[in-house]
């Protein structure tokens, strides 16, 4: 049962997140350094859960509520959700001691008055759910509620995928990914470092159909484990990897990262050439491009150059000097929901401008290519508008080039991130 430091550090996040957008992970790290690692994990099961599963559960609080929620004061429903997220979601915690400690929370946020109102809500909660009569979501809103994601997202899938497919895609963001790591084979092999983890209590398995990749289902803490700061792997989704393999970049090769942070493509493209050739590694952003160069080191890669550099801006001193070129490009995010939940909560707007910069940097990356190599554009969303319908722009526009194959993973199908890759060979 979480105790009331770890009740308190969740109800703070969740409250920083309302105030600010930013996601809670620096805030909980602060409000559970002196929590033990028992409370601390307990805390971010809270925060994150709560917010994962927040549409649904102001469905259900106004469901049953007496009171519109646009007039609960603010912080008393931030309480109030984190009440219901207990009750609903978490079996382990006696509906006792989730009653009691949310209205003392609320009690604190907004007097007495609304400790009674969130009594009261609560143990109607309590009924309706034991009775199995809890209201549920229908209509067109259905899977958005259900599932918590926004309905444009939703539509978009829907159109894509059908009602099962969307349905089987928003579980499965709701659904634990387990970590994927991937082997450094500068410095060890599979085997051995499969050995290693074993023997720092990390169970691991192979991943079938990729190569020097390791799954499991727990890491904890990677910086505690020796293995991890000796550099003899590193953590990234198969979907990630496996556009790497589909870039394919050969020893003695120059390769170009056009938005390489934090580098885990970079550095795998190193492995794949056996540490020999050149590869440039570009961010626009100064202090992420320190992170490539202090990875570098510590996996052992010598071949990396980094630069600080738009993306979308040419060069003309990179014109046609580069064998392969990586066009990883910033993207919504919405296919790495299961990972990083608060990207359910962008709003369509937000991501409309998007298409514009990626094919900008695309047409920057193509002008890079030397007649006979090869391009790699990928993204982390599985938004065709930042996919498919960029790339086919692009050949449409854009002689001398071919498609040699394009992929959308998907996190309900390959159980992987929501990946996209398409691979186009310059003639």
């Amino acid at each position: 049962m979480p105790s009331a430091g770890a009740r308190d550090a969740a109800l703070k996040s969740l409250m920083a997140f309302r105030r600010s957008g930013a996601w809670p992970d620096l805030q909980l790290k602060k409000l559970c350094d002196s929590l033990s690692s028992e409370d601390a994990a307990l805390a971010a099961a809270l925060t994150y859960g709560t917010l994962q599963n927040v549409l649904l559960i102001d469905f259900t609080l106004q469901s049953i509520s007496t009171i519109p929620l646009k007039k609960v004061m603010p912080q008393v429903l931030d309480a109030l959700r984190l009440g219901v997220f207990q009750l609903l979601w978490l079996d382990r915690i006696p509906d006792s001691a989730a009653v009691n400690e949310t209205v003392k929370q609320v009690k604190k946020q907004g007097g007495p008055r609304a400790g009674g109102y969130a009594n009261a809500l609560l143990r109607r909660l309590i009924a309706l759910r034991d009775e199995d009569r809890l209201p549920q979501p229908q209509g067109k809103q259905r899977l958005s509620l259900l599932y918590s994601h926004p309905q444009w997202f939703v539509q978009a899938m829907l159109d894509r995928l059908g009602e099962d497919g969307c349905e089987a895609l928003l579980r499965a963001n709701n659904t634990p990914a387990g970590i994927t790591l991937r082997v450094n084979t500068l410095k060890t092999d599979t085997d051995s470092l499969k050995s290693r983890l074993a023997s720092e209590g990390i169970s691991c398995s192979p991943l079938p159909g990729l190569r020097d990749a390791l799954w499991t289902e727990s890491l904890g803490n990677p910086s505690a484990l020796d293995s991890f700061r000796q550099g003899l792997f590193y953590i990234q989704d198969a979907a990630s990897q496996m556009c790497v393999h589909a870039l394919n970049p050969t020893p003695g090769a120059r390769v170009i990262d056009m938005c390489a942070a934090p580098g885990g493509k970079t550095l795998l493209c190193a492995q794949l050439m056996k540490n020999q050739g050149s590869i440039l590694a570009m961010d626009i952003h100064p202090h992420k491009v320190e992170l490539i160069e202090k990875n570098a080191v510590r996996y052992g890669v010598d071949i990396i150059r980094t630069a600080v550099a738009d993306a979308s801006k040419p060069q003309e001193q990179l014109r046609e000097s580069a064998d392969f070129v990586l066009c990883d490009v910033p993207c919504s995010g919405m296919g790495i929901i299961r990972k990083k939940p608060d990207i359910r909560f962008k709003k369509q707007e937000d991501v409309l401008h998007l298409p514009e910069l990626q094919s900008a940097i695309l047409h920057t990356a193509a002008g890079y290519v030397k007649p006979g190599g090869r391009l790699l554009y990928s993204t982390c969303t599985v938004l065709q508008a930042e996919n498919e319908e960029v790339v086919r722009a692009f050949l449409a526009d854009t002689p001398g080039w071919e498609l040699a194959e394009m992929r959308t993973f998907w996190p309900h199908v390959d159980n992987t991130d929501g990946f996209f890759t398409a691979r186009l060979e310059r003639l």
